[in-house]
């Protein structure tokens, strides 16, 4: 079991900087006794904040790190520190918190610390984070999936600034897992009052700003600078944070140069103002990071997070990634966690099902494909919202129906609309919901209503009957009880007929016999809103103490007076005003199918999603994150070839587009046949 040690320095600044008696170090381990010494004397002539130029040799980050862990570590806690640090392993790491009370030493670089040959703080036993003693208690778990929202506040045409590579890195990391992360960006905001909205709208548990980071002009201190495509340049300061939005993200990410830096508190600044705001963890840098750098960073922090490790071990595995890069530029101590809580309790997210359920969904169709599923960002918080809002907002009210429809630009067949349902399924099956899927493009079973069982013009009954056949299947992650349709069965046998009929067996549940529905006999209308009353009774009852979430796929398959009439007024319309009050039902259809059939009066119950095709000018982007999804990374010759592509390319190309060219492009070829991909 991990042990946590707290390294407190307390004092006050003095005329005597530097001097032993000006500061005293506290050591205390899992909250047992408190030891205590003078803090070692420190040369603050020695050029500390130099240490990460890049002119500066490892050499001269050594000695830095030396005089700091002599300092800190060096004195009457020497001991206690060695018989502590001999007992870490990477099974059982130290957890420290180094506790900076005084403003004028928090910015020397503790991180590269130096002991007998080893960067102290890029050791996996040994954890480091920036905080106080203190911790805050963490707030309640939350249903997943874990909402993150990437600021870029440059232009993607800015090629120095890397923002397109680390924004493929993390959702290669966090997207890899379908509907576990839900990853929106927001392009070089024009207003503080635009990321202001961004925020509260999406209210994310990670907000990751890839900006430029720099010293205010005139009066120090640093700020974020964002330089959208149109507008005049703005900065975001430490002044503006509290004030930012009414949402407070549980981890805010600052992969921008000197993020922390501040000439008078270096690891304060933008940094220590989300903090204070409420944040349970910060993570910057102290010194310009080079682009590249922030692209392995983001890429390894990112993959260890979504692998649920709490964020100091996701920082550890972040150092040794840096640490790994070929020039020794001390890139790997840049990073600085601070927390005003424990690492594991910083993203209070949870999910129902058990992991090893959850990685035995991700293995089957359909919903191992969707790690190919890339973008529709918003549209799959609308659709996911509609059903099931993970919070409460008058933008994200519960509907009991949702509308998935397509509509082509390009007049193509697919629209995506099928992955986008299948995506909201798994995220309402990961918040603990009974889900059903049901494709009405095969062919119906021999108990179909119509003659031969077709593939289209499907009448109502027959789509009843799909509906009880596919949701009764093993092959759906939550199946119904075959038996459970035995009254339903019992029901319909006697409806369909329109005249007396012999007592069911009551030695055997009751089976559908199959026959059509005779609407030749009286009362045939009565007779169909029975036959929906039972089906809608067994949903319920199938439903239980969860809500039932019901997708029917390729709706367009249904007679249009079928979906129209009797499937609107017995099953359509009864959800969409909550009868029954545990069962959702998502349509899933190409828009000129399904739009006829709803009625206006009834629109405001319905929540409605369309997708399209991409927008040409989101090729590239979408292009490197298909990529990232197959775990390669696109070189020049891809990327030259995709370049060529969007510039002949019309205003919009096909979703499946990625699926077409993977035959085309060996490296998505070879990565695709690894992964057992489908193409």
């Amino acid at each position: 079991m991990a042990s946590k040690a707290v390294l407190r320095i307390a004092g006050s600044f003095g005329s005597g900087r530097g001097r032993e008696s000006d500061y005293t170090v506290h050591l205390s381990v899992d909250g047992g006794h408190e030891s205590r010494c003078s803090l070692g004397s420190i040369d603050f002539d020695r050029g500390f904040d130099t240490v990460f130029d890049r002119d500066a040799d490892e050499g001269i980050r050594r000695d830095a790190g030396e005089v700091l862990c002599r300092a800190l570590l060096g004195g009457g806690l020497a001991a206690q520190w060695d018989r502590l640090r001999g007992g870490a392993t990477r099974q059982d790491p130290v957890r420290v918190v180094l506790d900076v009370e005084p403003s004028e030493l928090r910015g020397l670089p503790w991180e590269l610390m130096w002991q007998h040959g080893w960067w102290l703080w890029n050791r996996p036993e040994l954890l480091i984070r920036r905080g106080t003693a203190r911790t805050v208690e963490a707030g309640p778990k939350e249903l997943g999936p874990l909402r993150v929202l990437v600021v870029i506040g440059t232009p993607a045409h800015d090629q120095e600034f890397l923002a397109e590579q680390e924004l493929a890195a993390m959702s290669g990391a966090l997207e890899s897992a379908p509907a576990r992360v839900h990853l929106e960006v927001l392009d070089d905001p024009a207003s503080a009052a635009a990321l202001s909205d961004a925020i509260d709208r999406l209210r994310p548990h990670i907000l990751h700003f890839i900006a430029h980071g720099m010293p205010r002009p005139g009066i120090g201190g640093p700020e974020l600078v964002f330089t959208p495509t149109s507008g005049e340049p703005w900065s975001l300061t430490a002044d503006d944070v509290p004030a930012l939005a009414n949402h407070q993200p549980r981890l805010v990410v600052l992969n921008a140069c000197r993020s922390a830096a501040d000439p008078a508190d270096w690891v304060g600044g933008v940094a220590r103002a989300f903090l204070d705001a409420g944040a349970g963890a910060v993570m910057s840098m102290q010194a310009d990071i080079e682009s590249d750098a922030a692209v392995v960073f983001s890429d390894t922090f990112y993959a260890r997070l979504a692998e649920s490790s709490p964020v100091d071990m996701c920082v550890a595995a972040a150092r040794a990634a840096l640490a790994r890069m070929p020039v020794r530029t001390g890139v790997w101590a840049l990073p600085v966690l601070l927390t005003c809580c424990e690492p594991d309790a910083v993203l209070p997210v949870a999910f129902r099902p058990a992991a090893d359920v959850l990685r035995d969904i991700l293995r089957s169709r359909p919903y191992a494909e969707l790690r190919r599923f890339v973008g529709r960002s918003e549209e799959r918080r609308q659709a996911w919202w509609a059903v099931d809002a993970p919070h409460a907002s008058p933008a994200a009210m519960d509907r009991s129906v949702l509308v998935i429809s397509g509509h082509s630009q390009t007049g193509h067949h697919r629209t995506g609309k099928t992955w986008l349902a299948h995506w909201c399924l798994l995220t309402w099956f990961l918040r603990g919901h009974h889900i059903v899927s049901v494709d009405l493009a095969g062919r119906s079973g021999p108990a179909g209503g119509r003659p031969g069982g077709g593939v289209r013009n499907k009448d109502w009954l027959t789509v009843l009957r799909m509906i009880r056949d596919q949701a009764t299947s093993p092959d759906q992650l939550c199946p119904i009880p075959r038996d459970a349709f035995a009254k339903f069965n019992a029901e319909l046998n006697q409806l369909v007929l329109g005249s007396a009929r012999t007592a069911p067996n009551e030695h055997r549940p009751e089976v559908d016999e199959g026959r059509g529905f005779n609407d030749e006999a009286a009362r045939a209308d009565e007779r169909k809103a029975g036959i929906f009353s039972a089906f809608l009774d067994t949903l319920s009852a199938a439903a239980g103490a969860q809500r039932l979430v019901l997708a029917l796929d390729h709706t367009e398959c249904i007679m249009p007076d079928s979906l129209a009439g009797e499937l609107y007024e017995g099953l359509i319309q009864p959800v969409a005003y909550g009868k029954p009050p545990a069962v959702r039902l998502v349509i899933v259809a190409r828009e000129e199918n399904v739009s006829p059939a709803l009625r206006e009066s009834d629109a405001h119950m319905i929540g409605r999603v369309q997708v399209g095709d991409f927008r040409t000018s989101e090729l590239i982007r979408l292009a490197r994150a298909y990529s990232s999804r197959l775990g390669y990374v696109p070189d020049e010759k891809v990327l030259n070839f995709l370049q060529s592509y969007q510039e002949t390319a019309g205003e919009f190309f096909a979703v499946d587009l990625f699926h077409t060219l993977t035959p085309h492009v060996p490296q998505w070829l070879e990565a695709a046949n690894a992964l057992g991909v489908r193409r």
